[in-house]
């Protein structure tokens, strides 16, 4: 049986062989069926391959490994014919940062995988080492994809600087492809993929977990963009079987990675400190059944978790120590400002609509205490580096084990003058969702030996 690749985003196999692999290139979907009295929720297996009017069938490249470890599981023969494409890569270096062993392996093994995902905690410097992959391509046109207008210009900086050479923006109101390498948000170059993708020889994608389904801008993108080397660049990996697929698909396999213990063990990484604040129950919030409702009032709107951030806050500030209190919603984020600003503690609130230049002017306040507390929404969740920063609390709530670790992500680097990263939970026993998800949180402390 044959597979045959036609590109870095398909390869093509007939009906016998597709019928084989099916079920590891499947997920479990859902759909609702209309009930004799309501919807039902049933499941499904999904897969990601697609045919054509002439029975030929086709999955993505970037789960080519996938495909022959399975059929080598299942000993079914097969040949591929057609090939990869590969990128010639020369020497790596950086103007100013010397890389530790650690970021070297990671270089050297994106290096020689060609694509697929680098995984290693805040602190690890993804950064450095994804600039240290592109030095490795001399004249290759470079596009570097990211989440957010913040971490497209942090990474142009750090770009400008290690490599010696201007980057072109897109994103922000800016519109610069004429340079090797392109810095862009996804959201803008969405716009232009169709027309410009063909171009570029690399593609990095930051913060690759944001790659969360096999449909959407992330899926147009990257099966526009027809770069044989692509990169993804991430502290955190889905467990969800529809993400994993997705970031396989359109990227590759994971490549290598550093845990935060081993981060610790080399003496880069600081030791977290897990500590918990407890909100008395409310009935109120209890008799909830809307989860909906239950966010609302049992954390948007919850005075009593404003006073116990504020009153931690204030400890802390007082200590001389940085704070950052993460939140979802713009309404807490001011709800939190106004408690913490009536006891005395001067702080500032980054979100979504404040302009880029004050954003980066609080980072670097906050970053060399200069101001000690900030508030902030998930802009600030990844990609931003505050290695001085002191503690954390999530005021956010909620279970996702990667919006946890991103936050925790923040001021996991170590310093001269920091060793120890606290990390606030709050526990609030007034609904059964609020109960659940601390649970949630709980366990992921727990494997990862926090607690």
């Amino acid at each position: 049986m044959k597979i045959e690749i036609l590109n870095p985003i398909e390869c093509r196999v007939g009906a016998a062989l597709a019928t084989i692999i099916r079920p590891c290139l499947s997920y479990t979907a859902v759909t609702y069926v209309q009930g004799p009295y309501r919807k039902i929720r049933k499941e499904y297996q999904k897969s990601t391959m697609t045919r054509d009017d002439e029975g030929n069938f086709y999955f993505y490249t970037g789960c080519l490994r996938r495909v022959l470890n399975y059929c080598h599981e299942k000993n079914v023969p097969v040949s591929v014919s057609g090939v990869e494409e590969k990128l010639g890569a020369g020497k790596f270096s950086l103007r100013t940062l010397t890389l530790r062993e650690e970021q070297i392996r990671l270089v050297e093994a994106a290096l020689k995988a060609g694509r697929g995902v680098i995984k290693a905690p805040t602190g690890i410097g993804k950064t450095a080492i994804g600039l240290a992959i592109i030095s490795a391509y001399k004249d290759a046109k470079v596009l570097w994809l990211c989440h957010t207008k913040d971490l497209m210009y942090q990474a142009g900086g750090v770009c400008e600087k290690e490599l010696g050479e201007k980057v072109g923006y897109l994103g922000d109101g800016n519109s610069d492809l004429s340079h090797r390498i392109t810095m862009a948000t996804r959201q803008s170059f969405i716009k232009v993929a169709a027309d410009y993708g063909h171009l570029y020889d690399i593609v990095i994608v930051d913060e690759t977990h944001h790659i969360s389904s096999l449909t959407g801008q992330y899926a147009d993108i990257l099966t526009n963009v027809f770069s044989p080397v692509r990169i993804g660049l991430t502290a955190t990996l889905p467990t969800d079987q529809e993400a994993t697929l997705a970031i396989e698909s359109f990227i590759g396999p994971l490549i290598d990675e550093v845990t935060v213990a081993e981060g610790q063990e080399l003496g880069i990484m600081a030791d977290i400190k897990i500590k918990f604040l407890k909100l008395p129950i409310s009935y109120k919030i209890k008799d909830l059944r809307r989860y909906q409702d239950v966010y609302e009032w049992g954390v948007v709107k919850r005075e009593a978790q404003h006073r116990l951030v504020a009153e931690t806050t204030r400890y802390h500030v007082d200590r001389g120590d940085s704070v950052l209190i993460i939140v979802n919603r713009i309404e807490h984020g001011n709800l939190l400002l106004e408690t913490i600003k009536g006891v005395g503690i001067s702080c500032y609130f980054a979100r979504g609509d404040t302009d880029s230049e004050l954003r980066k002017e609080i980072k670097e306040a906050l970053n060399n205490k200069d101001i000690h507390c900030v508030i902030a929404t998930t802009i600030w969740k990844e990609g931003v580096d505050l290695p001085e920063l002191n503690v954390i609390i999530n005021a956010a709530g909620g279970k996702s084990e990667i919006g946890t670790l991103q936050a925790i992500g923040r001021g996991l680097r170590l310093t001269k003058t920091k060793r120890q990263l606290i990390l606030y939970d709050i526990f609030d026993p007034s609904n059964n969702f609020l109960i659940s998800h601390f649970g949630e949180r709980l366990c992921l402390y727990s494997d990862m030996n926090w607690i």
